[in-house]
């Protein structure tokens, strides 16, 4: 699922800024991590990797535990993502993600391949940007998770 972020400036919307704080990544030395996109032109934006991404996640933990009250869903039914499992490598995490984006991008360039419709190729083209960005944050972050000390 992919949050909107609202009201931001246009630092913040360019992605350069954190959506949380408004540092800017550009002349600070801060980690930054992806966590949603803009709404007028769905491109990525960026939050401090500590201590905004950890606000969001709070944030986001606590309107899903709204929305399961809501529903009728009771917590142990919850899967929880910290149970020691190695998040990267799990279906959901970072490389079934990789691995889905990628499939989204062959299955794009095959499309691609195939049509001659203006309106279809500027979404296949819409879709490719997105799954390629996404692809290229989550190659990244596999890398930086399995480096060798």
């Amino acid at each position: 699922m992919e949050r909107y972020f609202w009201h931001m400036s246009p630092r913040q919307a360019d992605g350069i800024a954190c959506v949380v704080c408004g540092a800017d990544f550009l002349t600070t030395k801060i980690t930054s991590v992806p966590v949603g996109r803009s709404p007028a032109d769905e491109s990525q934006v960026y939050a401090c990797q500590v201590p905004c991404a950890a606000v969001i996640a709070k944030e986001a933990e606590r309107m899903a535990r709204e929305m399961r009250t809501a529903a009728g869903i009771d917590d142990a039914d919850a899967t929880d993502v910290a149970d020691g499992a190695d998040a990267v490598f799990s279906v959901d995490g970072h490389f079934g993600s990789l691995l889905r984006d990628l499939r989204a991008l062959a299955g794009a360039e095959a499309l691609l391949a195939t049509t001659d419709d203006i309106s279809t190729v500027r979404y296949l083209l819409g879709l490719t940007s997105r799954h390629a960005e996404a692809a290229m944050i989550r190659a990244r972050l596999v890398l930086a998770r399995t480096k060798e000390e």
